[in-house]
């Protein structure tokens, strides 16, 4: 009994001391990402260039290589067009810098783990939602430093580990995320033409803000039959999980899911800060994103003992240009498409929805004449509104149909 109490005694330690060098290298990075020094991260400039250094030299102190052919740094030009919603003629040619490095353990089949460094710099492409804060510094420690330091940490992680794991990893840091998944489509087209037994990529974009009730939103859980029994079997018992089905969804994974690879994609929901200069290093919450780290893990080993995934396609989004709207009802829409409307994840102080009852939880089902059924349906019912109008709106809470008529 004695030698079993000390090596319980001893392996918490253990526990206890692993979970804290992994906090404090998660905040590392973090801080080093989402630094003022960076300034923003924003596709094409100093910052991003100044991060792609830093994720790079990770790399290397972890003596992992480029992909064969390549260096740890893959440059990408593309146009962008500085204002979307009014049909410009000016656009910008920018330059791009994604950083991909490679754990060849001799497998057949590939990994690949992932998330987006770049954020709005100065907010120089009006993509802040503080209308105010042109010049400004956004330094995205949420979104998405708190990914790549993910990508960083399960790169440590299986390079360090002393095993040779059964799949092959490519550990991907993306640019030009905020500005079209830019970095991802143009990376996802080489892996797949270079390592056609690619079976998964694991997408992390802003899983650094859990919520108190332990919520983690879980997309592309229906781009692989495996998938569903592999994240339910290991979820911690105290951590909720929002499953969606679709492989296409507002982050990295989507460019992956076109190529054909099952895809999973983390996110732990939208916060006051996001696309904000407030997104700051000190709101992160470390220990969660532990918790985080160590479940995906374990999905990732488990899905790991047999790489073969089948791909399976979904149900796609509706593929339009978003719609140009000038009228917003102040709410943090849930992205997941449960099938029953748009749900309220959280709603603004001050805001429209708040001063006409709306309430976090509630799931608006149609604006006006526009049914609502996900995220896109509400934003083309956003682009029918008009200011100064009022429009009766549905909704439902707690199972209870509610009518409400709301002046924009």
């Amino acid at each position: 009994m004695g030698k079993k109490i000390i090596f319980l005694v001893l392996f918490l330690g253990h526990t206890v001391v692993y979970a804290q060098k992994l906090e404090n290298n998660l905040k590392k990075h973090i801080k080093i990402l989402a630094s003022d020094s960076l300034q923003g991260r924003l596709t094409g400039t100093i910052g991003e260039e100044m991060a792609s250094e830093y994720i790079q030299n990770q790399f290397k102190e972890l003596n992992l290589s480029p992909l064969p052919n390549f260096n740890f740094i893959h440059n990408f030009s593309f146009t962008y067009n500085l204002n979307p919603h009014s049909n410009p003629t000016n656009t910008d040619t920018i330059t791009g810098k994604n950083v991909v490095a490679f754990l060849d353990n001799g497998a057949t089949n590939t990994f690949v783990i992932g998330g987006h460094y770049d954020h709005l710099g100065h907010n120089e492409y009006k993509l802040s939602r503080d209308t105010n804060s042109t010049g400004l510094i956004h330094n995205g420690a949420d979104d998405n430093a708190s990914g790549v330091s993910m990508v960083l940490e399960l790169a440590r992680n299986y390079s360090q580990n002393n095993t040779i794991e059964p799949v092959n990893f490519i550990f991907a840091c993306f640019s030009g995320e905020e500005l079209g998944l830019m970095g991802s489509k143009e990376i996802s087209k080489i892996i797949k033409q270079k390592y056609p037994n690619t079976s998964l990529m694991v997408n992390f974009d802003m899983v650094g803000r859990m919520d108190s009730s332990n919520n983690l939103s879980i997309g592309g859980v229906g781009t692989s039959p495996s998938f569903a029994s592999v994240l339910n079997k290991n979820k911690p018992k105290d951590m909720n999980t929002k499953l969606d089905s679709s492989g296409v969804g507002p982050s990295d994974h989507s460019s992956f899911y076109y190529q054909d690879i099952p895809v999973l994609f983390f996110f732990t929901g939208l916060h006051s800060d996001y696309h904000k200069p407030t997104d700051d290093t000190e709101k992160i919450n470390l220990s969660k994103m532990g918790m985080i780290f160590s479940y995906t893990k374990s999905v990732i080993d488990s899905l790991a003992i047999n790489p073969n995934l089948t791909f399976t396609p979904t149900k796609l989004k509706k593929e339009t240009k978003t719609p140009s709207f000038k009228v917003t009802l102040g709410i943090f829409p849930d992205y997941i498409d449960y099938g029953d409307g748009l749900h309220i994840q959280d709603v603004i102080e001050g805001k429209i929805a708040q001063k006409n009852g709306l309430q976090k939880g509630d799931i608006i089902t149609k604006i006006g004449n526009v049914e609502i059924t996900d995220i896109y349906t509400y934003m083309e019912a956003l682009s029918k509104l008009k200011k100064n109008k009022k429009y009766k709106t549905i909704y439902i809470r707690n199972g209870i149909r509610k009518t409400i008529t709301i002046k924009l």
